[in-house]
């Protein structure tokens, strides 16, 4: 049994300027995942969220269950009043943080689920958003949600390899944290996302990435040349062209241009990976590489073959 992308979807705010809420983002992009499948909410077994920038600092409950509760995926029983564990359309759900690599590594969870017959259809949401407007110092991303569903099939193909490779050296490159305290130009105290981000983590996200990707390809037993698609982190910014110029294969590499000075975070693939759907570039490749990077720093791969 190989496991495939049913459905991607992805959500952004109405209002141009408006922060957004992440949480309403990622259910938003979940319900319309679930509506362009065409299946039951019911029926996902397994919700992951991947989201690490959340509305107003939400750390209890864990997203992935308020995701969870609207877009009803609940279980039918429970639904009439009966708690049945063993139900087998019971929702699993919990938050996973990985950062920018943490869409791959819900996807690889949702894989195993699958591919060892537990579940049926597996989702991995993530999204961010400003915790609290105005409240942080150099928070650049953009409130942006996305919802990948994913299918068990008997035909071959779908994701067949995962990897990720870690470069602690370069751990400092990029952090974030929250304090409490007053922020200049502001009345009162309150809780303050502060994001450091070195002058050098493009640089060296595009080195650790390039050095990563030949390694992946070659114990995934292909090669760059056979590779038709690349879809890559969207963050941080510069980095897609970073890898363009390192590695060559621009027609591979797929890149969102943006028109403000916002960046896309965990789900930035995601919304490549909608792109590429939608045109009808990903069903006509066939072998695909998701590359994603991020803090720590981390690079995690998947091939998808169809």
């Amino acid at each position: 049994m190989g496991t495939k992308i049913n459905m991607v979807a992805i959500a952004k705010p109405f209002f141009r300027f408006s922060s957004g809420d992440s949480i309403y983002l990622s259910a938003k992009a979940a319900s319309r995942c679930i509506r362009d499948a065409g299946i039951d909410p019911c029926d996902i077994g397994l919700l992951i969220n991947t989201g690490i920038y959340r509305n107003r600092n939400t750390g209890e409950p864990a997203i992935a269950a308020l995701i969870q509760k609207k877009i009803g995926a609940y279980s039918r029983k429970k639904i009439a009043g009966e708690i049945n564990p063993d139900d087998s359309k019971t929702t699993f759900s919990f938050d996973l943080n990985n950062g920018g690599c943490g869409l791959l590594t819900g996807i690889q969870i949702a894989d195993g689920f699958i591919k060892a017959g537990r579940i049926q259809y597996g989702m991995v949401v993530t999204g961010d958003s400003e915790p609290f407007q105005e409240l942080s110092v150099n928070f650049n991303f953009e409130s942006a949600a996305a919802a990948i569903i994913l299918s068990g099939s008997e035909d071959p193909g779908g994701f067949s390899f995962f990897r990720s490779y870690f470069f602690p050296e370069y751990k400092e490159e990029f952090t974030s944290s929250t304090y409490f305290g007053h922020l200049k130009g502001k009345w009162g105290k309150g809780n303050i996302l502060l994001v450091r981000q070195k002058e050098t983590y493009l640089d060296m996200c595009v080195k650790c990435a390039a050095e990563s990707l030949f390694r992946f390809l070659n114990e995934a037993g292909i090669s760059l040349n056979e590779t038709d698609l690349i879809i890559p982190s969207q963050s941080p910014a510069g980095f897609v062209s970073g890898m363009k110029k390192r590695i060559g294969m621009n027609d591979v590499f797929v890149e969102i241009i943006k028109k403000r000075n916002k960046e896309l975070h965990t789900a930035g693939p995601a919304f490549v990976l909608k792109k590429v759907w939608d045109d009808n570039h990903f069903k006509t490749s066939k072998n695909i590489v998701f590359m994603t990077v991020g803090s720590g720093i981390s690079v995690s791969f998947a091939l998808y073959k169809n």
